[in-house]
C-alpha cells in the first residue's frame, strides 16, 4: 500500500553477531553485594552494511560484509608523518614491529599482543594515570605495585589494565589506531564480564585492587570518546554518554564508601587516612552571578511537570554545585572525591531527567563541565568537557545558548 516497513528493533533483526549475543541496553548497576557492575550501554545492531558499528567496534566479521566489497589494504594507509609521536620512547625500547602490525584491509578479529599492552602500562601508561601529582607514592605503590601485582592473580584487574593500556595508545597516536581501539574494547568487556564473577566479598586483602579498578574503569569511561579519533560509546548519543559518565562517578563513589573500612585495613592504609575532609571557600563575584542566574533560569521556566517536581530536582543540583564550586575555590590537591563529589551529590531524579534531556538539567551539565575543565589536564580527561559542551549546544538548540553563556567562556575563550 506504499507505507514502508518498519523493522522489529529486537535481536531478531540485526547481524549474525548481534542476533548471537542479543544486543541489549544495560547501564552501571549494584549487585546484592553492593558491588559495582560496570556494563557498557549498547544500542540495537543498526543494520549497516558492510558493517554494522558493533561488528566494526568489536573487530569481528559481519554478515552483511560481502567478500567483494572489502576495500584493498592500501585504503587504510594513514599518514607517516604523524606516526612517530610520542610512542618514538616505546619503539626505541621494543622492537618495532610490536607496535605497528600490517594494517588490515577491515578491522579484523585480533587479539593485540597482551605481552605488549602490560609492557606498555608498566612502562608509560602507569605513570600517567594518578590525579595527585603532589604524592607521587601512588603512582609506584598503586598503579605501579600493587596493580601489577594483582593483576597476574585476577584477570578482571589485568583485563583492565590492558584495556586502559590500549586507550593510553591510542591517545598518543599509533600509525595503526583502530587496532588498538578495538582492543581497548574487547578489554574492557572482559574485565566487566570478569568482576561480578570473580569477586564475591570485599576484603581488607582485595580492596585496593577493587578500588584500582573501579578508577580504570572510570578513566576508560571517560578517555573512551577523547582518544584521537575515537566516536562517542553509544554511537552518537552523546546526552547517554554524559548519563552512563555522571552514573559511573556516582557508583565509583559509592564504592569508595563501602570500601573505606578495609582500605584502612589494607597493607597499604597508609595512603588512605587523610584527606578525608574537605575545605569550603568564600565564592568571588563571578560565581555567585553565574549561579544566581542559574537559579533564576530554573525560578522561572516552565517545566513540563512531567515528573512533578522538576525544579525541586534541578535546584538540589544547583545547591549541589554552588557546595563543589566553593571546594574547587579552596584549591586542595586533587583527587578522586573531588572528581566526584557533585555527581555524587545529585539525586537519581536529576540523572534521568538528564537522561531525558531536560533543557535546564543540561544546563546545570554544562556548568559542572567547566568545572571539570579546570581540573589538571589527564590524558583521560582531555578534551572531554569540550566535546560534552559542544554536543549539549547541539541538543538544547539555540534558543537555550544564552543559558550556556557562562560555561562555553569559561571553557572556550580562557586560555
Amino acid at each position: 500500500m506504499g507505507t514502508s516497513r518498519k523493522f522489529h528493533t529486537k535481536t531478531r533483526n540485526g547481524c549474525t553477531n548481534c542476533k548471537r549475543r542479543r544486543v541489549k541496553v544495560a547501564g552501571s548497576l549494584f549487585d546484592h553485594r553492593g558491588l559495582m557492575l560496570y556494563i557498557l550501554t549498547h544500542q540495537q545492531c543498526n543494520l549497516q552494511a558492510p558493517q554494522c558499528h558493533h561488528c566494526k567496534r568489536r573487530g569481528e566479521e559481519c554478515s552483511f560484509q560481502s567478500k567483494d566489497e572489502r576495500p584493498a589494504a592500501g585504503d587504510n594507509d594513514f599518514n607517516k608523518n604523524n606516526s612517530e609521536n610520542r610512542l618514538s620512547i616505546a619503539r626505541r625500547q621494543r622492537p618495532q614491529s610490536q607496535l605497528s602490525n600490517t594494517l588490515p584491509s577491515q578491522w579484523p578479529s585480533l587479539a593485540i599482543d597482551h605481552a605488549l599492552l602490560r609492557w606498555h602500562y608498566n612502562a608509560l601508561a602507569a605513570d600517567s594515570l594518578a590525579l595527585l601529582k603532589e604524592d607521587p607514592r601512588r603512582v609506584e605503590l598503586v598503579w605501579k605495585g600493587e596493580v601489577p601485582l594483582k593483576s597476574q592473580q585476577d584477570p578482571w584487574l589485568d583485563s583492565a589494565c590492558m584495556a586502559i593500556s590500549a586507550l593510553h595508545i591510542c591517545h598518543l597516536q599509533p600509525p595503526n589506531p583502530e587496532d588498538y581501539y578495538t582492543a581497548a574494547f574487547k578489554n574492557y568487556h572482559s574485565a566487566v564480564v570478569a568482576f561480578p564473577k570473580a569477586v564475591k566479598d570485599i576484603t581488607p586483602e582485595n580492596s585496593v585492587a577493587i578500588l584500582s579498578f573501579s578508577l580504570l574503569i572510570l578513566m576508560f569511561q571517560l578517555g573512551i570518546s577523547c582518544v584521537p579519533g575515537a566516536g562517542p560509546m553509544t554511537h552518537a548519543l552523546p546526552v547517554i554518554d554524559a548519563y552512563n559518565a555522571v552514573s559511573a562517578m556516582r557508583g565509583t563513589w559509592s564504592l569508595i564508601d563501602q570500601l573505606g573500612p578495609h582500605l584502612q585495613r589494607s597493607r597499604l592504609s597508609a595512603l588512605f587516612v587523610h584527606r578525608k575532609h574537605l575545605r569550603f571557600e568564600t565564592l568571588d563575584e563571578t560565581y555567585e552571578t553565574m549561579l544566581k542566574t542559574l537559579a533564576e533560569l530554573n525560578d522561572t521556566v516552565v517545566y513540563e511537570l512531567r515528573y512533578g517536581n522538576e525544579r525541586e530536582i534541578c535546584a538540589q543540583a544547583i545547591t549541589v554545585l554552588r557546595f563543589w564550586f566553593s571546594i574547587m575555590a579552596a584549591k586542595l590537591p586533587t583527587t578522586w572525591l573531588l572528581l566526584l563529589w557533585w555527581p555524587a551529590g545529585v539525586s537519581p531524579e536529576f540523572l534521568q531527567l538528564l537522561k531525558d534531556r531536560n533543557p535546564v538539567a543540561l544546563v546545570i551539565f554544562c556548568h559542572w563541565c567547566a568545572g571539570i575543565n579546570n581540573l589538571p589536564k589527564k590524558w583521560y580527561l582531555e578534551g572531554w568537557a569540550e566535546r560534552m559542551l559542544r554536543s549539549m549546544l547541539e541538543i538544547l538548540g539555540p534558543e537555550w545558548h544564552f543559558a550556556v553563556q557562562w560555561p562555553l567562556d569559561e571553557v572556550f575563550n580562557n586560555t
